[in-house]
């Protein structure tokens, strides 16, 4: 009985103490304590008062354990999957979602700062922010399957060899965005976009060259 007791104060103590360390920062800059959980386009914080819904749109940061990162972003999210049984040959599906993102900053600079996200499913998501940007923005990325017998047929001449065979493409929508960014930077070599890749080394390895560029 005695054991059960000092478990049940133990949880108890251990409650508290996560609702006084876990808090959100809304718009507005009031701080919110509590229990934090992400429903939808709301967080719901279950603190000493009771429960308390607030709009995601109306959230800066989040400050708790159970997130990864602090940063908040209401968005229109491009989804991909480079799961090849999802994908269609010779199609890039345009799927988008609206929802909330909780980002983690990984790289910071005067010019530019790289957050790293992911959602339910845990795809992988990057997004980029600028001193001109109020909010981080998604950098974008999808992927869809080429090649096979029906590629090689109808245009032999661009699918001989190890391109004849089903292959999966990326569409880096990507560069397109950071090249229209870094437009005066002569610095970066066109070598250094044929080489980018989606990835957090590859991005941050970018963007160190954009804030040396002068």
């Amino acid at each position: 009985m005695k054991k059960l007791l000092f478990t049940f104060l133990l949880f108890t103590g251990y409650t508290v103490v996560a609702q006084k360390k876990d808090f959100l920062v809304t718009s507005s800059g009031d701080s919110v304590y509590g229990q934090i959980r992400l429903l939808g386009k709301n967080f719901i914080v279950y603190g000493s008062n009771g429960e308390k819904k607030i709009a995601a749109a109306n959230v800066r940061t989040v400050h708790a354990s159970n997130f990864k990162g602090t940063t908040v972003v209401h968005c229109r999210l491009h989804l991909y999957s480079d799961n090849i049984a999802e994908m269609q040959l010779g199609y890039t599906p345009i799927k988008e979602t609206d929802t909330v993102m909780v980002l983690k900053e990984i790289y910071s600079t005067e010019k530019m700062n790289l957050y790293f996200g992911t959602d339910n499913l845990k795809t992988h998501y990057y997004f980029y922010k600028t001193p001109q940007n109020e909010e981080p923005l998604q950098l974008v990325v999808r992927y869809h399957l080429d090649g096979g017998f029906s590629s090689y047929y109808s245009n032999t001449a661009a699918y001989r060899g190890e391109k004849s065979r089903m292959h999966i493409e990326e569409d880096k929508g990507f560069i397109n965005q950071l090249k229209f960014l870094m437009k005066d930077c002569d610095s970066i070599k066109e070598a250094v976009w044929d080489v980018l890749q989606y990835r957090s080394y590859s991005l941050k390895n970018l963007i160190k060259k954009y804030n040396e560029c002068n």
